[in-house]
C-alpha cells in the first residue's frame, strides 16, 4: 500500500520540493495542478457573486497554477484559502495563519492545537454542530494530525449515532412488472405490449424502503471515505456503516444529488451527517464522473467575517445584526439612482435596534501596524467604513452612526506588547471610529467567545445613544 503524503501549510507558507521527501517532484506537481483544476471553477463562481472587497483575486487569475496553491518550478506556496483536499496519495491541509505556533518548531501537538481551533471556527461560522468532546477524543488519541481524517471521523460518528436510533426509510415511487395487479396500472405502457408480454402488468407502486436518495448519498460517501482513510478508528466505524447500508444502491455522486435532498421532520435528525458528507464529497461543479480529488476550501476573509457575524449575534441578542446588506448610491436627484457604474457597497455588518442603525462594522483579516505607540491602519480601510456610515445615514436620514473595525489577534499575530486592546479616534466631521481585536487563542481551548471582545462591543453600543440626531425624530436610544 502506497503511504499517504501529508503537506501542512499555514496561509502564505512556502514549501520547497527539495524538502518534501517520499514523492517525486513531477508526480507531486501533477497532483497539485489537478487539485487546483478541481477547485478553480468553484472559486470563479464565488468571485462572481462575492460582495466582499477583501478577496484579492479576480476571475482571470484563477487557473491550474494559481488557485488554491501557487505551483512553481521549485516550490509550492499556500494562498488565502484554508481547508483540505486529498488527491492521489497526497493530502494537503492549509490552516489559518493566526493559529500558527509562535515558535519556529512545528510538532504534532501544535498542529493538533491549530486544527482544533480551525474546526471550532468553522463550526461556529457555518453551524456544523460539531461536539467538542469528539474533537477532544481524537486529539487525546495521539493520532497523526490530519484534517481530512478528522472530518471523516465526525461524519461517520454522527451518522452512526443516528442509525442507532433507527434506519431512515421513505416512500419511493417504483415502476415494475408484476404478475398480479397492484398499485397503479400504467395503461400507456400496458397497451403497447406484445401478446407474449401480456402475462404481466406494468404498475407504479410506492414502497416504504431504505433505498432512497439520502441513504444512497450516505452509502456512496461511506465507500469513498473508506478508500481514503488510513486511521483504524475510521476504518472500524465505516466498516460497520457499510454493513448497515448494505441494501442501498451506490451512485456516482454529483452536485445535483445533494441539491435534491429536502429535509422534513422525518429526516431532520440526519441533517448533521448530511452536511458533513456534503462538505467532504460534493463536487464543486456538476458532472457525473467521480474524480480523484475530494475536500473543501474557503476564503479566509469570508470565514473570519462569518465567524464574527455569529459571535456578534450571540453577544448581542437584543440587537439586529445584518450581514452584507447592500447600500444604495444616489444621484443628486434622490428619486433616481446615479448613472455612474461602480462596485456595490456592502459593509460587513450593520447593527440596529428597533430598525434604527447604530453601528457599521467591518471585519478585516489582516495585520495591524504600530508606530510610536499608535495603531497604523490602511487608509483604504478607514475610508471604506466611513463611506458605509455616510451612505447609511443618508438612506435612513439620521446622524451619529459609529464605525468599528475588527481585526484578529493571537499570540504572534496583532499581539502588541502595549495594552492596545482597542483604539478610538474621530473623523474630521465627528464620526467616531473604534478598533477592536478578537483573541483567536480562545478557540484553542474553548468554544466560548472572547469575553473581553464581548464586553467591549457592548460597551461601545451602550454609548451610541449619547450622539445627537438632528435629522430624525427617532434617535437611537442608549442601551
Amino acid at each position: 500500500m502506497v503511504s499517504l503524503k501529508i503537506l501542512t501549510f499555514y496561509e502564505y507558507d512556502n514549501i520547497k520540493y527539495q524538502d518534501i521527501k517520499g514523492i517525486e517532484k513531477e508526480k507531486l506537481q501533477g497532483y497539485l495542478l489537478e487539485l487546483n483544476k478541481y477547485f478553480k471553477d468553484k472559486l470563479r463562481k464565488n468571485l462572481k457573486k462575492e460582495s466582499s472587497n477583501d478577496n484579492p483575486d479576480n476571475e482571470e487569475e484563477i487557473d491550474e497554477s494559481k488557485a488554491i496553491l501557487e505551483v512553481y518550478s521549485n516550490k509550492v506556496k499556500a494562498r488565502h484559502y484554508v481547508g483540505f483536499a486529498a488527491v492521489g496519495n497526497v493530502f494537503v491541509q492549509v490552516l489559518p495563519k493566526v493559529f500558527k505556533p509562535s515558535s519556529n518548531v512545528e510538532n504534532e501537538d501544535s498542529t493538533w492545537s491549530s486544527i482544533m481551533a480551525f474546526i471550532r471556527m468553522l463550526n461556529l461560522a457555518y453551524g456544523l454542530k460539531i461536539r467538542d468532546y469528539d474533537l477532544a477524543y481524537l486529539q487525546g488519541r495521539k493520532l497523526r494530525p490530519n484534517l481530512y481524517e478528522v472530518f471523516i471521523y465526525l461524519f461517520a460518528k454522527s451518522l452512526w449515532n443516528e442509525v442507532q436510533r433507527g434506519y431512515y426509510r421513505e416512500y419511493v415511487e417504483l415502476h415494475s412488472e408484476e404478475k398480479f395487479l397492484r398499485g397503479k396500472l400504467l395503461l400507456s405502457k400496458q397497451v403497447r405490449k406484445l401478446p407474449h408480454q401480456l402475462n404481466t402488468f406494468s404498475v407504479e407502486v410506492h414502497e416504504f424502503i431504505e433505498d432512497n436518495l439520502l441513504n444512497r448519498i450516505f452509502y456512496t460517501s461511506i465507500r469513498m471515505a473508506l478508500r481514503k482513510t488510513a486511521w483504524q478508528t475510521n476504518k472500524k466505524l465505516l466498516g460497520e456503516l457499510m454493513l448497515v447500508f448494505d441494501g442501498v444502491t451506490p451512485i456516482r455522486l454529483t452536485r445535483e444529488h445533494f441539491e435534491r435532498v429536502h429535509f422534513t421532520r422525518l429526516n431532520e435528525r440526519f441533517r448533521h451527517p448530511f452536511e458533513l458528507a456534503k462538505l467532504l464529497f460534493m463536487p464543486p461543479s456538476s458532472g457525473g464522473k467521480e474524480r480523484e480529488v475530494s475536500g473543501f476550501f474557503v476564503d479566509m476573509n469570508e470565514l473570519f467575517e462569518r465567524f464574527i457575524l455569529q459571535t456578534l449575534k450571540r453577544s448581542l441578542p437584543e440587537y439586529e445584526v445584518k450581514y452584507q446588506r447592500e447600500l444604495n448610491l444616489f444621484s443628486r436627484d434622490k428619486e433616481k439612482k446615479g448613472n455612474i457604474i461602480t462596485k456595490k457597497q456592502y459593509p460587513d455588518f450593520i447593527i440596529s435596534r428597533n430598525d434604527i442603525p447604530v453601528v457599521v462594522l467591518d471585519a478585516k483579516y489582516r495585520a495591524l501596524g504600530i508606530k510610536e505607540g499608535k495603531l497604523q491602519i490602511s487608509p483604504d480601510s478607514l475610508r471604506q467604513v466611513y463611506v458605509y456610515a455616510k451612505i447609511l445615514e443618508n438612506e435612513k436620514n439620521i446622524k451619529g452612526i459609529k464605525t468599528i473595525l475588527i481585526f484578529p489577534k493571537s499570540d504572534h499575530y496583532n499581539n502588541f506588547k502595549q495594552e492596545l486592546k482597542v483604539g478610538e479616534a474621530m473623523f474630521f466631521d465627528g464620526t467616531q471610529i473604534s478598533v477592536l481585536t478578537y483573541n483567536m487563542e480562545t478557540l484553542k481551548s474553548e468554544l466560548n467567545v472572547d469575553s473581553k471582545f464581548q464586553e467591549k462591543i457592548r460597551e461601545l453600543l451602550q454609548n451610541t445613544g449619547n450622539h445627537s440626531n438632528q435629522s430624525s425624530p427617532h434617535a437611537p436610544s442608549a442601551v
